[in-house]
């Protein structure tokens, strides 16, 4: 939790310093940076160990940043992150930072899952529903949860609209046992 206070309170400060047109290649670049401080042992090891000063640490930042071509502000945030011995939470802060440009966007990240692998035209009719219903742009993120039998779930946010058999097997369950 506090971790999470701490990476969105990141993200915010360095999404308000943002031009409008520098929150996309922001965005793409710490989540790019966040997706190889989780996968890769040694870059990580290189930013949390004390072996490294802070300066090395920044630089290795500066020099990826840079090739990523990311805006200089965001390569001198993330040096920042690293002497202040935050750069644990990129992952977080990737995230939240995410949130920030998707609600200028108008973009929601839905969440959908199936039992069966959904087809590219299911996918696409479930999208243009739910862009009309939201009138927001979607970005699915589908799922294959053999557990739902049949039907979806989808989460939009916090809230779930769950239509699946496994839910109305329950629901039909209960009703039988009041009766």
């Amino acid at each position: 939790m506090i971790q999470t206070a701490i990476a969105r309170r990141y993200a915010k400060a360095l999404f308000e310093l943002q031009e409008p047109a520098e929150i996309g290649p922001t965005a793409a670049t710490l989540k790019v940076l966040a997706e190889v401080f989780t996968t890769s042992r040694e870059f990580r090891d290189l930013l949390l160990s004390p072996v490294f000063t802070p300066e090395q640490q920044a630089a290795v930042i500066a020099q990826l940043a840079a090739r990523a071509g990311c805006p200089p502000l965001t390569g001198r945030f993330l040096t920042h992150v690293v002497h202040k011995n935050r750069i644990a939470h990129i992952r977080e802060m990737s995230e939240e930072y995410g949130k920030f440009a998707d609600q200028v966007s108008n973009r929601k990240v839905v969440e959908v899952s199936a039992a069966r692998p959904l087809t590219d035209e299911q996918q696409a009719a479930i999208r243009a529903q739910l862009e009309q219903v939201t009138r927001s742009q979607i970005d699915l993120a589908v799922r294959v949860d053999p557990a739902v039998i049949g039907g979806l779930r989808i989460r939009i946010g916090s809230t779930v609209y769950d239509g699946t058999v496994r839910s109305q097997l329950s629901r039909l369950r209960l009703a039988l046992a009041k009766a």
